[in-house]
């Protein structure tokens, strides 16, 4: 559940930029939770090795490719063969879209997101094909 004043700053950021719904930016927000909670439990495995992953859930970072990794397996669960249609409706299509996104929330002091000096946008730049990753027949 995402605290009032942070899903106004969101839907602010999101409003602000114009190219993604607010939709879109909650669902990264969300994304990025599961990628966490995946982690943590085993669920997802590591892709990043970096020494900033904490154990408080505050400082725990994650890698471009598992938050795509989790933004996939979410829309997955979530609208199965309907995926690709929402996240266009929303104005995501391709990886690097979720990227853009993230570095929007990043870049907002407000929400207080953090990255490394070495996060940069190109770890999201064409990671999957979203018509491969979406097909639910695979």
């Amino acid at each position: 559940m995402i605290p009032e004043q942070v899903r106004e700053r969101i839907a602010f950021v999101a409003r602000r930029d114009g190219r993604y719904t607010p939709a879109a930016f909650f669902f990264v927000n969300e994304a990025v939770a599961m990628a966490v909670k995946w982690l943590k439990s085993g669920e997802m495995k590591p892709r990043d090795v970096a020494s900033s992953r904490g154990d408080d859930g505050i400082n725990f970072h994650i890698s471009g490719y598992e938050l795509l990794e989790a933004f996939r397996r979410l829309a997955r669960e979530r609208w199965g063969c309907m995926a690709k249609v929402v996240l266009e409706s929303w104005g995501v299509r391709r990886t690097d879209d979720v990227g853009e996104i993230v570095f929007l929330m990043v870049d907002d002091e407000k929400l207080e997101w953090k990255r490394r000096e070495s996060d940069t946008k190109e770890e999201f730049r064409a990671v999957y094909d979203f018509a491969e990753a979406f097909d639910v027949w695979e």
